[in-house]
């Protein structure tokens, strides 16, 4: 690990991909880092993670670790600062570490511990979402519908978030120098798209690419827990 001192009866996850109404969808995000030599134990957890239909699985790749001789060409600092947020709101003893996983906004481990990986992945999938959420794509628009269960959740943010299933990476120089590794579900990228009351129901329109991979999260504002995520394959 590196520091820096610092249901209806079937909810959908996208046409074609159920899952059951028992299990609520739990986003996983990881913060990693090409040049960081602690990463690639976590990169291998959110890879076998990413298999599960109760997961959305995400890698964010950072920017400050590219002082050590290898720029990781996945990064973005804005992933950095969504990094930093969060363990400010999580009242966590870091500021910047990776790697870190972070489940539904809520809870994090910092490290690549399969075991705690596992058990928030467990706990979480067991607990009852919030909101409705269900998406479908006519071509280069994705429609989103979301409904509150129960009648009324907290004010969110809706999120579309972009990723790559698969990019593997070659890298010459730094701390995993000689290393190939394969990046599963990275992050390219991240918008707000909209904002909900938590009362309504709310419909929105987005524009995406034929065929790529979105995932679509609703997150109670200034990063607080997901309220409910679904993924488009």
């Amino acid at each position: 690990m590196r520091k820096l001192l610092a249901s209806l009866a079937l909810a959908t996850l996208g046409f074609g991909s159920p899952v059951l109404a028992d299990k609520s969808v739990v986003v996983v995000e990881l913060y990693t880092s090409q040049g960081c030599s602690s990463c690639p134990p976590a990169d291998e957890i959110l890879a076998e993670i990413a298999g599960r239909e109760d997961v959305i699985a995400l890698g964010l790749h950072v920017d400050y670790w590219d002082y050590l001789g290898w720029r990781d060409n996945l990064a973005r600092p804005e992933f950095t600062e969504r990094q930093s947020q969060f363990n400010t709101k999580m009242k966590s003893r870091y500021r910047l570490v990776t790697p870190q996983m972070i489940f539904n906004g809520e809870h994090y481990v910092a490290g690549a511990s399969r075991k705690k990986a596992l058990m928030y992945v467990d706990m979480m999938s067991e607990s009852t979402e919030k909101a409705y959420m269900t998406l479908s794509r006519s071509g280069t628009t994705m429609e989103i519908r979301v409904s509150a269960r129960g009648g009324k959740t907290a004010p969110s943010d809706l999120h579309v978030v972009q990723y790559t299933p698969n990019i593997p990476v070659k890298i010459k120089r730094g701390e995993n120098a000689g290393r190939t590794i394969n990046y599963v579900n990275t992050v390219t990228s991240w918008d707000t798209v909209a904002r909900w009351d938590g009362v309504g129901a709310l419909t929105v329109k987005h524009d995406v690419t034929a065929d790529g991979k979105y995932a679509v999260v609703l997150q109670t504002q200034n990063l607080g827990p997901v309220i409910v995520a679904r993924r488009l394959d």
